[in-house]
Order: C-alpha cells, then sequence, then structure tokens
C-alpha cells in the first residue's frame, strides 16, 4: 500500500539517521584528533626534555650510565621508553626499562618530527616520536670549532590510557546515537501523525460528499497554508458538480416532460381507434406520424447533442459561400416570416469559409427558426453576412423585449424557455444549444447579446477560407 505517512516517516527516519550518524560520527573523529594531537604534544615534550640531557663530547655521552630520564610511578610497569644514537648509529642513552630491546631508529628534524604507532617492548600498544639533532658538547666547547655530530631520539610511550579514553568516547557517542536514534523513532510517527491529521479531516469530509450534498463546501480557514489551496479547488470541483448534476436533473425533468405530451397523444390516439375502431380516418395516421416525427426529431438533437459533450462530433471543413447559403436557408422560412407578419432585411456581403455545409446549414436553420417564432408581428429580422480581415461573422438580429440580460446564456441551455409552461410541439428548446455546439464543432463561435435597442442578436464569427 502507497502510504504517505509510511514514505514520509521511512524517509524522515533514514534522513534522521543518516545525519545523526554523520554528526556523531564528525565528533567523535574530531575528539579523537584533538586527544590525538594533545598526546603527540605531551610525546614532543618528552623528547623535548630527554634531548636536552643526552649529548656528545668527543664520543662520548654526559648520561650517568643506568639512569632514567623519564621515570613513572614507584611500583607501577614503566610506561615510557627512549633510545638516542649518534651518527653512526652507536648507542648513546637508553631507558634501563627497554632492557635488551631496542626502538626503531627512525627520526625526523625538531620542526618536522616523526610520530608512528609501534608495540612497546612490555607488549602494550604505543606510540613513539622520533627527532634528529645536533650533538651539543658539555661545558661549551673551547678553541677551533669542529663539526658537530648528529644525535637521533626516539621517545615511546604507552598508547593504554590514549585508547581507553578513545573507547570511552565511542561508547558514549554509540549509547548518544541508540538513545536520540530511539527518541526519534518514537517522536516521528507522532509528530508526523499530529502533522498530517488536517489532512485525515480533510479526506474524512471528502468521503462524506456524495450525490445527495453537493451542497457541502469545504472550510477555507483554520487550516495549514498548504492545505487552503486544495480546499478552495475541492470547493470549485463540488460547485461544478452540484451545477452539472443539477443540469442533468433539469434535463431528466425536461426530457420527461418532452415526452410525455406525444406520448400521452399517441396512448390517446390507440386508445380511440381500439375503442372505435369504426371512425379511425386517415387524419388519424397523419397525426400519428406527425407525433412520431416529432419525437424522432427530439431524440435525434438528444444524440446529436450526447455526440458533441463527449468530442465525438466531427466536422469537415470546405470553402462555403456563406452569403448564398445563408439566402438559401432563408428563403425556406420567409413564408413563415410573411405569415406572421415580420419584414426580413438582408445585408449578405460577398463571403467565404472554411465549414462543414451540413452543420452550417443546421445552424442558420436554428437561428430563423428562433427569429420568426419569437419576434413579436410587424417586427423587422436583420440578416447580416460580411467578411473581414480575420474571418466571416453572421448576424441574425430580431426584436425580443421580453428577455432581460441574464437570460442570455440560458438560451444555450437544453429545454429553456422564457415561459416555461410554453410546450406548442414544435420547439424542443434544443434548437440554440445544437447550434452553438454545431459551430464549436467547426471551430467557429456562436453568441448572443442584447444591442440599445432590446434586439437579441446572434453573432456566428468563423475563419475565412484558407
Amino acid at each position: 500500500m502507497n502510504s504517505l505517512r509510511r514514505r514520509l516517516t521511512r524517509d524522515v527516519l533514514a534522513i534522521s539517521a543518516a545525519l545523526l550518524g554523520g554528526s556523531l560520527a564528525a565528533l567523535y573523529f574530531a575528539a579523537r584528533s584533538e586527544l590525538q594531537e594533545q598526546f603527540d604534544a605531551a610525546l614532543r615534550a618528552k623528547a623535548l626534555a630527554v634531548g636536552a640531557v643526552v649529548g656528545e663530547d668527543e664520543g662520548r655521552t654526559h648520561l650517568e650510565a643506568g639512569a632514567d630520564l623519564l621515570p613513572g610511578p614507584v611500583g607501577a610497569p614503566p610506561q615510557d621508553f627512549y633510545e638516542a644514537w649518534d651518527a653512526n648509529g652507536a648507542s648513546l642513552a637508553r631507558s634501563p626499562s627497554l632492557g635488551t630491546a631496542d626502538l626503531p631508529a627512525f627520526a625526523g628534524s625538531l620542526v618536522q618530527p616523526g610520530f608512528w604507532n609501534l608495540k612497546l617492548p612490555n607488549g602494550q600498544a604505543g606510540r613513539a616520536i622520533g627527532v634528529s639533532y645536533p650533538a651539543r658538547p658539555e661545558n661549551g666547547e673551547r678553541g677551533p670549532r669542529r663539526p658537530r655530530s648528529e644525535i637521533r631520539l626516539v621517545v615511546a610511550s604507552s598508547r593504554e590510557d590514549f585508547d581507553e579514553e578513545l573507547a570511552a568516547l565511542l561508547g558514549i557517542a554509540g549509547a548518544c546515537g541508540v538513545l536520540l536514534l530511539g527518541a526519534t523513532l518514537w517522536t516521528v510517527p507522532r509528530v508526523l501523525r499530529r502533522g498530517l491529521a488536517p489532512l485525515d479531516r480533510l479526506g474524512e469530509q471528502v468521503a462524506q460528499i456524495d450525490a445527495d450534498n453537493l451542497s457541502a463546501r469545504f472550510p477555507a480557514t483554520g487550516l495549514p497554508q498548504e492545505l487552503e489551496p486544495i480546499c478552495g479547488r475541492l470547493n470549485a470541483l463540488v460547485a461544478r458538480l452540484e451545477v452539472s448534476l443539477a443540469r442533468e436533473r433539469q434535463f431528466s425533468a425536461d426530457l420527461a416532460h418532452e415526452l410525455r405530451t406525444p406520448l400521452a397523444e399517441l396512448r390517446s390516439l390507440a386508445e380511440c381507434t381500439l375503442k372505435w375502431p369504426e371512425t379511425r380516418d386517415a387524419a388519424t395516421d397523419r397525426e400519428t406520424l406527425a407525433i412520431a416525427r416529432q419525437m424522432e426529431t427530439l431524440v435525434a438533437s438528444m444524440l446529436s447533442l450526447a455526440r458533441g459533450e463527449h468530442g465525438r462530433l466531427t466536422a469537415r471543413r470546405e470553402p462555403i459561400a456563406v452569403d448564398a447559403l445563408a439566402r438559401e436557408v432563408w428563403q425556406q422560412f420567409a413564408a413563415r416570416a410573411e405569415a406572421h407578419g415580420l419584414r426580413a432585411v438582408l445585408t449578405l456581403g460577398p463571403a467565404t469559409a472554411a465549414a462543414d455545409p451540413t452543420l452550417l446549414r443546421s445552424i442558420f436553420a436554428n437561428l430563423f427558426d428562433n427569429a420568426v417564432d419569437h419576434a413579436p408581428a410587424g417586427a423587422v429580422i436583420d440578416l447580416t453576412v460580411e467578411a473581414g480581415p480575420s474571418g466571416v461573422t453572421v448576424r441574425v438580429a430580431n426584436p425580443a423585449d421580453n428577455l432581460a440580460p441574464a437570460d442570455l446564456e440560458k438560451l444555450f441551455d437544453r429545454f429553456w424557455r422564457k415561459e416555461s409552461a410554453r410546450s406548442d410541439g414544435q420547439h424542443s428548446g434544443l434548437g440554440l444549444p445544437l447550434a452553438r455546439m454545431f459551430a464549436t464543432a467547426m471551430g467557429w463561435k456562436l453568441t448572443a447579446a442584447l444591442d440599445g435597442e432590446r434586439r437579441l442578436v446572434f453573432t456566428l464569427a468563423g475563419p475565412a477560407d484558407g
């Protein structure tokens, strides 16, 4: 299971353990280096003390036989050893604690002495310093100067105390690391659980939202800063879902309303035919056919809308004389317009555009049908086609005193009518939604507006040919 909390816990613990281990290791090595420097400084001081005493005068050391320059505690095993050689490798002085053993005759200079680890004659681990310096004659020198020979001196000390301190330091560092790691293991999950609690509460609130309570909203305040944009987007999403579901519910109700009337008529005609078969005439069959065609048109329009909403409405593009097509489609409505007492003013300039002829014809038919059926008697319908640098523009305008600006966007809603009770069997409320969907499929744009003369103006804009 891909758990965010588990991943965060694992990552934080891994990073904490790495940082803790690195910090303790750095602290240990820094302390070890400091202790090593102190140990080497003590060795150097011992070497300087021994070197100040060990000298040579005509091949003889001034150190008395058996003297120990680095005596340890009485009764304790020796901890320090030294040995000095002349330039020829002859032993000038040595620690009595060496017995018959010898120290390695490695040496550096006084400025840069040599340091190394070794095993002492008593079997303990030790560390040594080696220096070389010119011999110093005892009691001064008189007469002609002669070349001064070089003395090599090695001083070694036991590392037991040093190693014990390092072991203790390592133990303390390890114990601190274990304690801190344990505290981290105990603390991090609880801190993350507390920090992610708002996210858990948000998840519970999301789980409680369903189709029956889409009006619920997530709190926009009192949340961590990181969750505020998420809640804002969730609220916007729920609002869109609420609107969409309300539209679908309204669509279902409108669809049931639209189908109820023709279905009731069909049932009535069928019952009358069965009850009084002798009264059946051709008018009954023609009425039945008209009702069936009305329902077929309604279903076809719904299918076209569904295809368009799911992106399955395809449109081909070819050059079309828009002015000629508009004039041709208007001729189909001219008689109806004259019967309603309407007058049409056509201003059709030459214009060619890339469009689907079938879809463009359907758009014109829906716009002209809307204008003829909703314009008041004696009104003027203006139809304009013009071409410009950016493309072709078609305008259909008619008086609409009963519309308000708030009604404009509803014109393209399915089954919407200004008079909701109106259902004459001729208008399903799908024409304008289909017209806009067809325009969108072709890459055109269909909008509606009210001008200063309270006229409803539909504007269809599309790209020029090519």
